[in-house]
């Protein structure tokens, strides 16, 4: 309801100053409000297939979105709907793993602090990321349970999701590295291979369809995408402050800034999260995209942070032993509304 609220002020009553955009895909006012970017991509694919343009698109979104589209007739509509569920099973994934490590008070602000997050609303539009959280902490949640066939398919599900969902492998060896006394199960080791495989799966997908197995990362190293690659962590955030400095770009500046709050964050996070296969999923999931640089577009740092979750906790932790919930609860939701309000808009944020 909230979200509906911004669209409206923004729609209705901030226009005059803030000229709204929208992509004309659903008659509804609400849904097409929130269609922009990357959610036509998702939804060309699930409509059309792949193709090289397409290509760094994971396909378990628009699989979905295929899917229910069947039942709905309507590809916009199906997204939402997939988003939106999967955010309400992630907050009570969330929620139920901090508590289980820190009790009710801690996990109920990692909730808030995820719902509220200054570009919580991609969870809430036809993006990846709340599927992507959702996989995610199921497959944390059945990796408590020692239930490691389901712990691997839901990690597997995150891995054809989005590209750092391979990072899932890593965390539940070391998980079961330390359970079984520095040593290995081969009886459970061997579901876990399920993770990365499941990006073979998807290269088959693209060879088929566009003839190269590794489009989804060749695709990238294109002038449409920035020419992205990998340099040394940070080096992305670096040439991002200097285009703020030297071409006035506020847009660097809110990335960059974004990007090292958070990085401050994980550095926190080796003290305040003791599950440490929650640690490995945090660091490598946040060096890899902190350790790209694109040459001429916006990386999206503020939205590929979205999905660690482990970084929620961490500052739940950390306002709730220097007292300031209130506080952060204030800045939080003035934060997400300006944000909310440009992405209705049309302006990018991420």
């Amino acid at each position: 309801m909230y979200i509906i609220f911004i669209i409206w002020l923004t729609r209705d009553i901030i226009h005059p100053i803030l000229p709204a955009t929208v992509e004309h895909l659903h008659p509804n006012v609400v849904l097409d409000s929130l269609i922009h970017w990357d959610a036509g991509w998702f939804l060309r694919i699930a409509g059309q297939g792949y193709d090289f343009d397409s290509a760094p698109f994971f396909p378990m979104f628009p699989l979905l979105i295929r899917i229910l589209t069947f039942l709905t007739r309507n590809g916009p509509e199906a997204g939402f709907l997939i988003s939106n569920a999967a955010l309400f099973l992630a907050c009570i994934l969330l929620f139920h793993l901090v508590k289980e490590d820190y009790g009710e008070k801690i996990a109920a602000t990692s909730v808030f602090v995820m719902l509220f997050f200054p570009t919580a609303i991609f969870f809430s539009s036809i993006y990846s990321e709340a599927p992507f959280l959702a996989f995610s902490l199921g497959a944390f949640y059945f990796a408590r349970k020692e239930r490691w066939l389901a712990a691997s398919l839901m990690g597997a599900c995150a891995a054809l999701t989005r590209n750092i969902g391979v990072v899932l492998f890593f965390a539940f060896l070391y998980q079961q590295y330390k359970e079984n006394g520095l040593g290995f199960s081969p009886r459970k080791i061997f579901p876990l291979f399920l993770i990365p495989l499941s990006l073979g799966l998807f290269m088959l997908v693209l060879w088929k369809y566009t003839g190269d197995p590794l489009a989804f990362s060749h695709s990238l190293n294109r002038e449409y995408w920035g020419y992205r690659h990998f340099q040394y962590p940070g080096a992305g955030q670096f040439l991002n402050l200097s285009v703020f400095f030297y071409q006035s770009n506020f847009y660097a500046l809110f990335e960059s800034g974004m990007a090292f709050l958070f990085l401050y964050l994980v550095v926190r996070s080796f003290k305040y999260i003791e599950d440490r296969s929650l640690l490995i999923f945090l660091v490598l999931g946040f060096l890899i995209p902190f350790s790209s640089v694109v040459g001429n577009v916006p990386l999206g740092m503020p939205r590929y942070i979205l999905i660690l979750f482990p970084g929620y906790i961490t500052l739940a932790r950390l306002l709730h032993k220097n007292n300031l919930v209130t506080a952060y609860t204030v800045l939080s939701v003035i934060a997400f509304s300006v944000i909310c309000s440009l992405f209705v808009a049309g302006r990018w944020i991420s």
